[in-house]
Formats: structure tokens, sequence, C-alpha cells
């Protein structure tokens, strides 16, 4: 077992993660160095997770479950901050125009109010996309999901 760990701990150093072809991410002396027991999430790592949780608020919020739209705007708020500390080369307006968004969607779930929450969702997204602009990935655009591959998760509802 520790044989194998060990493989795929060197298959993943081998690997060059896209993320690290970013402008944010170029910078190794600003990154922790990992141990060479151990792994450090790599930009596009945390921009994937990130991706994830984006889908999970926009569902949750159009479902009106503000429970968990608000729990799902926490686990941005901690990946963004990650990012922020991972590669502390990413400028700091661009990580606080993400913030933004969140924190009105926070006051909408609190309030319930389903229009408020769209239209700050849409304001992430806008921030997101400006700042894969500056990262010279224009090309990575978010939007607002179409549909969800978390068939897994119920949406509907609140606590039970």
């Amino acid at each position: 077992m520790r044989v194998l760990g060990l493989i795929v701990s060197m298959a993943l150093i081998a690997v060059p993660a896209f993320g690290d072809d970013v402008p944010f991410a170029a910078s190794h002396s600003d990154r922790p160095q990992p141990a060479a027991d151990s792994y450090v999430n790599t930009l596009s790592d945390i921009m994937g997770l990130t991706q994830s949780r984006h889908i999970k608020l926009w569902f949750a919020g159009r479902a009106k479950n503000w429970d968990l739209a608000s729990f799902e705007i926490s686990q941005i708020e901690e990946t963004f901050g990650k990012a922020a500390m991972l590669y502390r080369n990413i400028p700091i307006e661009l990580i606080v125009a993400g913030e933004k968004p969140l924190e009105v969607m926070r006051k909408a779930a609190a309030a319930k109010d389903s229009a408020l929450f769209a239209k700050a969702f849409a304001e992430l997204d806008n921030s997101c996309n400006g700042c894969h602009r500056a990262a010279e990935v224009g090309f990575i655009k978010i939007q607002t999901p179409t549909s969800s591959p978390f068939t897994d998760q119920q949406f509907e509802g609140g606590h039970e």
C-alpha cells in the first residue's frame, strides 16, 4: 500500500497541472513547497472544487434551500481563502471582487430573496470571468449552470 501511495504521489508531481501555467500560479517561490510525502493543492485543483460548489450554490438557491445555499457560500469563501494563501500573487482586488457577490448572496439567503440571489450570482460569474481574464485563461468562462451533475444530491427542502 505504501508503494502504491508513493507511485501515485510521484505521478502527481511528475504530471504538470494546468493551473500551474496561469500567471497567478507561476511564482513557485510564493507557493508552499510540499514535503516528499505530502501534496499541495494546485490552483486548478482549488478552482475545480470551487466550480463544483458554484454549481451546488446555484441549484440550492434555485430550489430556495437557503441553508444549503449559505453552506455553499461558506465553502466557496473557504476555497477563495485557500487560493489567496497558496498563491499570494493573486491581486487582492480580484479576491475582493469575488467576495462581494458572495456577501450579497448570503444576505439574499437570509432574506429568502430569490431575485437578489440570482442577481448576485450573475455578479459572481462576472467576477470569476474577470479573474480568469486577468490570469490569461479567459477561455475558462463561468456561467449560470443549466443542469446539475449532482444527481445524487437533493437540492429541494431544508432540514428534515
